[in-house]
């Protein structure tokens, strides 16, 4: 009798690196707080900052980095890998998410259809 078993899906090595250091975050209790996460390589400073604003202006490229709020439960890479696409899609449609004094934020999409609805006719 053979188990026929799926191969585990592939995450990029970023989003492996972002979803650790979030469960990093969570294990140290700074669930509810903000980290600043490169868009580049998925690393952090390693801080876990007070407001979403505090992380913005302590990066020396903020437009560089997403920023997450770190949740309490988990950020699995699968997730991550989700929350940098998105971002990184939103950098090249011209959004800008840094703005410390503008607290509003981008609700992500969860479906395919509805990211590619959110980018339709945006570029």
């Amino acid at each position: 009798m053979t188990l026929d078993h799926a191969p585990a899906p592939a995450f990029s090595d970023a989003a492996k690196r972002c979803s650790d250091m979030i469960r990093l975050h969570i294990v140290a209790g700074q669930a509810g707080r903000w980290a600043a996460v490169r868009l580049s390589d998925g690393g952090s400073d390693g801080v876990a900052y007070d407001s979403r604003p505090d992380a913005i202006r302590h990066q020396l490229h903020e437009s560089q980095c997403a920023y997450v709020k770190i949740p309490r439960d988990d950020m699995p890479p699968e997730h991550a890998e989700r929350y940098l696409a998105f971002h990184r899609a939103a950098y090249e449609a011209g959004f800008r998410l840094v703005d410390p004094e503008d607290r509003r934020e981008v609700i992500m999409p969860y479906t395919r259809e509805a990211f590619r609805a959110f980018f339709k006719g945006v570029t």
